[in-house]
């Protein structure tokens, strides 16, 4: 029997560059992809980035920052070795990693919030 193993679909304005983020980043694998979506796999996770189809697409403010969508469901936790260098990427590719964990990590200095290129809020955890 072969085992089914967890994965995500994360919708976007943007799926190659938003898909471009994530494997750099986090240091996924690109599995597949075409024009519709991107399929990676990330530590024991796969996680799919699949293009909104342009007809619900919401109009965009062009100029104004992306807003940190911190009000989601769901928030996915991704699992870094070298945090600077995930920063500077992040930064790189239009998205962001906090400077200081967020108050409610009870110490925990090796957790961290970011967002993607589109306002994604995402966790990431130093693997020590």
């Amino acid at each position: 029997m072969n085992a089914v193993r967890v994965s995500a679909v994360l919708f976007a304005r943007d799926q190659k560059k938003v898909a471009a983020f994530y494997a750099t980043v986090f240091g996924a694998d690109t599995i597949a992809g075409d024009a519709h979506h991107t399929s990676l796999s990330c530590a024991g996770f796969d996680l799919m980035v699949h293009q909104i189809p342009a007809h619900l697409l919401p109009a965009v403010n062009t100029g104004e920052p992306v807003q940190r969508r911190e009000m989601a469901a769901i928030r996915l936790d991704y699992p870094v070795a070298d945090l600077e260098r995930a920063r500077r990427d992040a930064s790189r590719l239009g998205g962001s990693i906090d400077a200081q964990p967020p108050p409610w990590a009870a110490g925990d200095t090796g957790y961290f919030l970011g967002q993607d290129p589109e306002g994604n809020v995402f966790g990431l955890k130093v693997r020590r």
